[in-house]
């Protein structure tokens, strides 16, 4: 299954994108990721790591893409039976900043993830965070 959330906020586009370059500032905004355990403090192509969640699921990933130019990253997660590919963008608007990401997922995973992942975008795009 594949679908599309966007969320606009007021945070300059340079700081939701530094947000999501970071993977120590992603607990900041992502309140279901506890920890981000990876070689390098930021995403770059080929980059693998784990991220911490609910409980200490850990969840093994690699960074498919990044153009901090365009400010747009992919990565791969996969979790059991669950094998995803997630799809980001940060874009300017009127006001502040629009996220988009795109999820391509078991659907079960999907109809599960998005209200989270909807929340988490919410935050990465506020300017008071």
């Amino acid at each position: 299954m594949r679908t599309t959330i966007t969320e606009t906020g007021g945070a300059d586009p340079a700081v939701a994108w530094s947000r999501y370059e970071n993977l120590a500032l992603w607990p900041t905004w992502s309140p279901q990721i506890q920890e981000v355990i990876a070689a390098t403090p930021r995403i770059a192509p080929g980059l693998n790591g784990l991220v911490v969640g609910p409980l200490g699921i850990r969840v093994p990933f690699e960074v498919l893409s990044v153009d901090a130019e365009a400010m747009q990253w992919s990565w791969h997660v996969r979790l059991g039976p669950v094998d995803a590919t997630l799809d980001h963008a940060v874009r300017p608007a009127p006001g502040g900043c629009s996220t988009e990401l795109v999820i391509d997922a078991p659907a079960f995973a999907v109809i599960g993830y998005r209200p989270l992942a909807a929340l988490a975008l919410r935050r990465l795009v506020r300017s008071d965070l």
